[in-house]
């Protein structure tokens, strides 16, 4: 991946490169198996929050067998929904970690959306029955929307029910997906109609420790699978406690937010994604249980997507180059 020119992709620049969603889901399952075999390094998040609710994070990884290192440097502001800006900014910079030089600096925003519907989507090749043909989304922003595009990558829905506590917005979003993606597809008033009877449910709001979370324990049917990026923020401590089977991205950096966060609910990780591609862990064993995957985003995530981006934007000349010649100051 060596060029001597480093190369600018601001959000438009990413777009139409492009992520396509099978071939993500694939490289991720190529990524998260170098993890778990030791050809990558992912170090611990570093993080600071402006308020409670508001949070920058810091994220590194190395991934040999694609001959990249990078780091993201992501911030999270629910608020900014409120005032019509997108809750999620990100930068990430690409470097050859055969000599250090830097490839690329791109907008990570789309980026990290896109990679999280794909883990989402490699996690319910695992935990999802593989029949599954209806998806309950709480929260109808881009996670969800990007999320119907990578499940239905790996499971064949056909039925899609929608609750924001934004009605219009669920409105907006269920009329989308059916044009879109040709499913039928609705919006409802309630938390508990989007949950009950669903063969994946997917919570995609805002991060925050509710003090009254409102799915409760008998709405996930059994068989189901959850499918949480959001901390589990909605979900009762009752309603988790019914899971027969919790995963993650990684195992490390969830144990490590159970200290602080609504993650410190959940009930013991039977795997991460690494453990369940190589196959140290089984996924789903029965077609009756309720299965859980509580994905925090992990940094290797990222190194694959931009690696994709990367390789998509040199062959068809998006963004902008510059020269990286010179000797930088120490």
């Amino acid at each position: 991946m060596s060029d001597d020119r480093l190369l600018y992709l601001a959000e438009a620049d990413v777009r139409t490169a492009g992520l396509p969603m099978r071939a993500l889901v694939e490289a991720l399952a190529d990524g998260f198996r170098d993890l778990g075999e030791g050809r990558a390094e992912v170090p611990a998040k570093l993080g600071v929050h402006p308020s409670a609710a508001s949070f920058f994070h810091a994220m590194a990884a190395l991934w040999t067998p694609g001959a990249a290192v990078a780091v993201k440097w992501v911030g999270s502001f629910p608020g900014n929904r409120e005032r019509g800006q997108p809750s999620i900014s990100a930068v990430l910079v690409l470097s050859d970690p055969s000599d250090g030089r830097p490839l690329a600096v791109m907008d990570g925003r789309w980026l990290t959306v896109r990679r999280t519907a794909a883990c989402s989507a490699l996690s319910a090749r695992f935990l999802a029955r593989p029949g599954a043909r209806s998806l309950g989304v709480l929260g109808c922003g881009l996670q969800a929307r990007a999320h119907v595009e990578a499940f239905r990558e790996v499971l064949p829905l056909h039925r899609v029910r929608a609750f924001d506590r934004h009605p219009e917005r669920a409105t907006a979003f269920a009329e989308d997906v059916a044009r879109e993606h040709g499913v039928e597809a609705s919006a409802h008033d309630s938390v508990r109609e989007m949950v009950e009877g669903m063969d994946v449910v997917l919570t995609a709001g805002a991060i925050a420790r509710l003090p009254d979370p409102p799915i409760a324990a008998g709405w996930l049917a059994p068989g189901s699978f959850a499918c949480s990026v959001d901390y589990v923020s909605p979900w009762s401590l009752a309603a988790l406690a019914e899971m027969d089977l919790v995963c993650t991205d990684d195992r490390t950096q969830l144990e490590a937010a159970r200290r602080s966060g609504p993650v410190g609910q959940l009930p013991s990780v039977h795997a991460d994604l690494a453990e369940l591609v190589t196959g140290q862990k089984p996924g789903r064993t029965a077609a009756a249980q309720r299965t859980l995957a509580c994905n925090l985003g992990l940094a290797l995530a990222d190194v694959v997507a931009a690696v994709l981006v990367y390789r998509r934007a040199r062959e068809a000349g998006y963004g902008m180059s510059a020269s990286d010649s010179g000797t930088a100051p120490t």
